[in-house]
């Protein structure tokens, strides 16, 4: 949903128009995804009962990400390279940008998600080994101050676009300022008690009108970051994945059927790393969002591109040599 309307966004001239309303609301009502994944993540694999020791650790997440990290940027390296020749930019320098992406861990714009999963998956252990030796109110202490930190730097590079030319970086830090995320889900999960629903349910829907908002005053006055509330450590979206962790961990019961929860577990993952490549390739075949009234078009897209990568996905996955590239 969120990359199904994110382009529509980004890409409008102006702003406050109906269509551009509808991508603006889907946007700032699904940026709590990412830090969903990483509280997931940080609520299972910071759990102290986890006793796999740093190799063990090491060898079970880097080996599954290893050969889709190098399998998909070549593919999607590929599909640069392509729109870079379609657009007459000379092989030179469409390899030469490509090469810098892939340094700072964006050949793609959603396998940067991939390429800091490598820096946090070595620094986790670490990271487990604090949790379960430091006292519970360090460890808020630690996430309060943590996101402090990330929060000011989301500020400080979103006031900064546009600033100075790129600069060459290295991917494998990229982790530093989502780790908190990890450190919040576990302390969510083993928590004794949140706070009531209703109070969560209403930080969630304020937090997603404001970001709208403010996307739209940011719009109409010239000034860098217009899209702030879009980053993944932006205030609103910090406020939005906390409560909404708060109010999933407290389930009583599977939020969708358990048979079908064990079908669709494996594919996921490819899910992911396909779901570009088929919005591409319904673009190409004129199947968008702009085909009629976006309100209704970019849930309508999102789900058939979400059901034929699950359905490639379950292919391929039925493929002994390929299954290993979608994990």
């Amino acid at each position: 949903m969120l990359h199904t309307a994110s382009g529509l966004v980004y890409n409008t001239p102006g702003l406050s128009g109906m269509e551009w309303w509808s991508a603006n609301l889907y946007n700032a009502f699904t940026r709590w995804s990412v830090p969903f994944f990483l509280m997931i993540s940080g609520a299972l694999l910071l759990n102290p009962l986890n006793k796999d020791d740093v190799p063990t650790f090491y060898r079970k997440r880097l080996g599954r990400i290893a050969v889709p990290l190098l399998v998909w940027t070549v593919f999607y390296g590929c599909i640069r390279l392509i729109d870079a020749h379609c657009g007459h930019t000379p092989l030179d320098k469409a390899l030469a940008t490509l090469g810098i992406d892939i340094l700072a861990g964006k050949p793609y714009y959603h396998l940067w998600y991939l390429y800091m999963l490598v820096g946090l998956y070595l620094f986790l252990p670490l990271l487990r080994y604090c949790v379960a030796a430091a006292p519970r109110r360090d460890l808020v202490i630690l996430c309060w101050v943590w996101f402090l930190i990330a929060v000011s730097n989301s500020v400080i590079s979103s006031c900064n676009q546009g600033l100075s030319s790129a600069k060459l970086s290295f991917f494998i830090g990229s982790f530093f300022n989502f780790a908190p995320y990890c450190l919040a889900g576990y302390l969510i999960a083993t928590a004794k008690s949140v706070p009531d629903k209703r109070l969560l349910w209403t930080g969630f829907f304020i937090m997603g009108c404001a970001s709208a908002l403010v996307t739209l005053a940011l719009g109409e006055i010239p000034c860098r970051g217009k899209f702030y509330c879009y980053g993944f450590l932006s205030v609103p979206t910090v406020i939005m994945a906390i409560t909404l962790f708060m109010l999933f961990s407290r389930l009583e019961k599977p939020f969708i059927n358990s048979r079908f929860v064990r079908f669709a577990a494996p594919l996921t993952f490819g899910v992911y790393l396909l779901h570009p490549a088929i919005l591409k390739g319904l673009t190409l075949l004129h199947v968008n969002i702009r085909a009629f009234l976006p309100a209704v078009s970019i849930p309508l897209v999102a789900c058939l591109a979400a059901v034929i990568s699950g359905l490639v996905a379950a292919v391929l996955f039925r493929i002994p040599g390929v299954r290993k590239s979608i994990g």
